[in-house]
């Protein structure tokens, strides 16, 4: 669906961490990717053919290094991840599991399972350092955040008044004034009811021109201007290996997809086209639900088989085969050794 040669530029503030993915198959091996919501989705549009600028303040350290390797790959301007001794680079243990009835399910971890020592965590970008950061970033047609700070909200302001939009997901709520202050110039906000449950109690008119409520795999809740909130039904996969990052792809999609037709004036878009670009952002986050990681069919597809896996699920509601991999990617080694990797960082 996203046009390529429609060179869009997004920029984005939050998250951004190193993913240590361990399956329990392999308990001693693990993957090493660029993760966070703010990398997951900035990365992805950067896959999907856009201009990519994440904004974090990262450490001077191993961690850092293997994100930036990871994000250059993928052509994601680095540029922004201010790396230093006041900064940190957050690290999260990525650990897919099974139920008792080998269902697949995941969870995130915040200790060192080796020592069992605390990870490093998120520090925000310094407020001081908001100008300098906006005066050198390109003009930006979307502004992604994901943690509400007081630079965050600075720059979302800036690119806004710019002529940008704002997408604003957040995953939690602990400062309602500063949270009130993004409503007040997001143009879509996407939360996940597991994160926000009271949302539509506590806001029962709507706050932003998009709000979107992800409801795992149940599908989707949105509403549009004045619109009544409506009901979008999940894409089923039956061969589930992994449903993290299956959020951030559809952040990721929604945003491609209105910046493919230019749809900058957000309460100008057809509703018909915005269901449509809901709907290429549920199919982009179940296509990702066949491999591991957030962010793991970008590391077994080629984009041309990814384009045509995308163009077959948009005309079914449902999927169920062994998932493709490109033998071309097989010699990609994303692999260390578990205690060998956290030592290093």
């Amino acid at each position: 669906m996203v046009n390529h040669m429609f060179n869009k530029i997004c920029s984005g503030i939050g998250l951004v961490a190193l993913d240590v993915v361990i399956n329990q198959e392999s308990e001693y091996d693990a993957k090493i990717y660029c993760g966070g919501s703010c990398g997951n989705v900035l990365t992805i549009l950067s896959f999907l053919g856009f201009d990519s600028y994440p904004i974090a303040r990262l450490d001077d350290n191993n961690a850092t290094s293997l994100i930036i390797s990871d994000l250059e790959k993928w052509g994601v301007n680095t540029s922004f991840l201010k790396s230093g001794l006041n900064g940190s680079t957050p690290i999260i243990i990525h650990r897919i599991l099974s139920d008792s009835k080998n269902n697949p399910r995941h969870r995130f971890e915040f200790k060192n399972p080796v020592s069992g020592k605390w990870l490093p965590g998120y520090k925000p970008v310094l407020s001081r350092d908001v100008e300098s950061i906006y005066k050198k970033l390109p003009t930006s047609h979307v502004f992604y955040l994901d943690r509400i700070s007081r630079a965050s909200i600075d720059l979302a302001k800036k690119v806004k008044k710019n002529g940008g939009f704002v997408f604003f997901e957040p995953s939690s709520i602990s400062d309602i004034k500063q949270f009130e202050e993004c409503l007040k110039i997001t143009d879509i906000l996407k939360f996940s009811n597991d994160r926000l449950k009271s949302y539509k109690e506590d806001y029962p008119e709507i706050q932003a021109t998009l709000e979107i409520e992800t409801l795992g795999s149940q599908g989707l809740s949105y509403r549009f201007l004045d619109s009544n909130w409506e009901k979008l039904e999940p894409f089923f996969i039956k061969d589930v290996v992994d449903t993290a990052g299956a959020g951030d792809w559809c952040s990721a999609g929604i945003i491609g997809s209105i910046l493919e037709k230019g749809n900058l004036d957000l309460k100008t878009i057809d509703k018909n086209f915005l269901k449509t670009s809901l709907l290429y952002g549920q199919v982009l986050g179940a296509i990702n639900c066949l491999y591991p990681g957030a962010r793991g069919l970008m590391y077994n597809l080629s984009k041309d088989s990814f384009e045509s896996i995308v163009s077959n699920l948009l005309t079914k509601n449902s999927v169920s085969y062994d998932a493709p991999f490109d033998d071309s990617l097989k010699n990609e080694n994303h692999t260390h050794n578990l205690e060998v990797i956290l030592s290093t960082l």
